[in-house]
């Protein structure tokens, strides 16, 4: 098992050797000169992370610098996912950055959990690719979250979980552009477009038009499965849409 593990590291690497940079940890690092009350550190991981991960808890100018720092490091990555699973990038990287607070989270910083997902309902992320390990969090009941390797592990798990059989079936076409891709995967353990490597024949990019964000927030926001959300519906997750928006604006000028 261990094998398969650093196997998928060093596809982690070579599919995008612009990994996550660390933006948002430099952030954090600097904050903690100027208000060391609000940032904490992990024992397990020696991250920083913000104590309250919400914006009425720091200051102002902290936020455009926090949104900026997290879409330099996990941008790229949801932009390559986002093509290669058909899903728009902004809704992907809008829910990271709302379920981690841009990346300052305990949970992100303690377990590379960037989407807040549980073990629960979740048994193929183990099963089919490994990820077994979970740490107990209150969120806002005790619950395990799986533990991940780093931001693009995530990434790939929360695609497993936004095409789900019962997200699915809320998207126009019931998801027929994905579930074949999603379901193989689940079996051989790998990326879709690395089944050649295994001389399995498969597409090495999906053949469709990807789904819009609001055909992806309308299977997730508002469904009885994912009720956990304090103040979460589809405008809300619009709005983080809207920031991520903002923050590409200032990050390409």
């Amino acid at each position: 098992m261990r094998i398969i593990i650093l196997l998928f590291t060093s596809i982690y690497i070579s599919f995008n050797s612009n990994a996550q940079t660390d933006q948002v940890q430099i952030i954090l690092q600097k904050l903690a000169k100027s208000k060391p009350e609000l940032v904490g550190y992990i024992p397990e991981t020696g991250r920083a992370y913000l104590i309250t991960p919400r914006e009425e808890a720091v200051p102002a100018a902290f936020i455009p610098q926090l949104q900026d720092a997290f879409y330099k490091d996990a941008g790229e990555l949801c932009k390559i996912y986002g093509q290669r699973y058909l899903a728009d990038w902004r809704a992907l990287l809008s829910k990271a950055a709302r379920e981690s607070f841009w990346g300052a989270s305990y949970l992100c910083n303690r377990a590379n959990n960037y989407f807040g997902i549980r073990s629960m309902n979740k048994s193929w992320a183990c099963e089919s690719f490994f990820f077994c390990e979970t740490v107990l969090r209150n969120d806002p009941e005790p619950s395990d979250f799986i533990i991940f390797e780093d931001f693009e592990s995530s990434l790939w798990m929360f695609i497993h979980t936004i095409y789900s059989d019962h997200f699915l079936e809320r998207l126009p076409d019931y998801g027929t552009r994905v579930a074949q891709a999603i379901r193989k995967e689940r079996e051989m353990s790998v990326h879709y477009w690395e089944f050649a490597d295994y001389d399995i024949p498969f597409v090495r990019q999906l053949p469709a038009a990807a789904y819009t964000y609001d055909e992806l927030i309308y299977t997730w926001s508002e469904h009885e499965i994912n009720n956990l959300c304090v103040n979460c519906d589809r405008q809300t997750d619009r709005n983080w849409i809207a920031k991520v928006e903002r923050a590409e604006k200032r990050v390409r000028k």
